[in-house]
């Protein structure tokens, strides 16, 4: 079997193998044109562009952006959800590519937190991020990823892609720092009932990467709810970027992820693909 017949009989597996129900999707965004207003509230600096991202921040000296659903969204069992986007912090320049942006759920749709170091996220109360942070502020990072409860700015789980610690404007566009101008993609799933948080991101070119795993969190407690307006914050300071979100998914439930298989698994997953393959030749013939 060739390499080409290989991955072809890998994926026809897969599709055999996937189960056949949707994803409860509560939020699916490929775009953001005429969001703003519609189905989530853009406060501060936020705008959609011209080619539909949500940009949250311009790259500018001391803005600020949120864009949150207009309405709670139902979350699953103990707060359960998954979701997945993709972002891109571009045209950096200042003191150095800064702040950051963050993934927000929160009881309440209170708008826009700190701006600069705070993220836009600072002083939200009632709610959980995972921060994409593009500026060391006494963490010893100036590219990592973490969780921030209740509108602190925690740090908890905090872990760098790729093991890049360090970009600065003059390693601007290093690969594997967030703020180079590249797409990257971030799963977050959440299992509620184990109280379990994974987050992974893949930057485009790269292999994907697993960053924050099983972190053991209350997101309905920390929330006091399991209805949760869900969004984004962004902001600049001294230094700054371009915050942009590209397209986003949310779901009640754990079926948005990036998961592959095993490798026992994937062995299995060939021998149905050839099997698959063997029955479709049996239909042509």
């Amino acid at each position: 079997m060739t390499r080409r017949t290989l991955f072809a009989a890998a994926a026809l597996a897969l599709a055999v193998a996937a189960p056949q129900a949707q994803a409860a999707l509560l939020i699916d965004q490929a775009n953001f044109t005429g969001a703003c207003g519609s189905s989530l509230s853009c406060v501060g600096a936020s705008a959609v562009t011209a080619n539909g991202d949500m940009r949250l921040t311009p790259a500018q000296l001391n803005q600020g952006g949120a864009a949150f659903s207009k309405a709670a969204v139902s979350l699953g069992a103990g707060a359960t959800f998954s979701t997945s986007f993709q972002f891109r912090m571009s045209q950096a320049g200042g003191w150095n590519p800064a702040d950051g942006l963050t993934f927000v759920l929160a009881k309440a749709n209170e708008g826009l937190g700190d701006t600069g170091i705070g993220l836009g996220y600072a002083g939200v109360k009632n709610s959980v991020a995972i921060e994409f942070d593009t500026f060391d502020n006494s963490e010893g990072s100036s590219n990592h990823v973490a969780v921030d409860v209740d509108g602190a700015l925690s740090n908890l789980a905090r872990v760098s892609p790729y093991g890049v610690t360090s970009c600065t404007l003059a390693n601007y566009g290093a690969a594997g720092c967030m703020s180079n101008g590249k797409v990257w993609t971030a799963f977050i799933n959440y299992d509620g009932t184990a109280h379990k948080l994974n987050v992974s991101a893949q930057e485009a070119g790269s292999a994907l990467v697993q960053l924050i795993t099983d972190f053991n969190i209350d997101i309905a407690d920390v929330l006091g709810t399991s209805q949760a307006f869900v969004g984004f914050t962004a902001a600049t300071g001294a230094g700054y970027e371009n915050h942009d979100i590209l397209n986003w998914q949310l779901a009640n439930d754990t079926s948005i992820h990036s998961k592959v298989p095993e490798p026992a698994s994937l062995a299995l997953l060939l021998l149905a693909g050839g099997a698959a393959l063997g029955a479709k030749r049996r239909r042509r013939g």
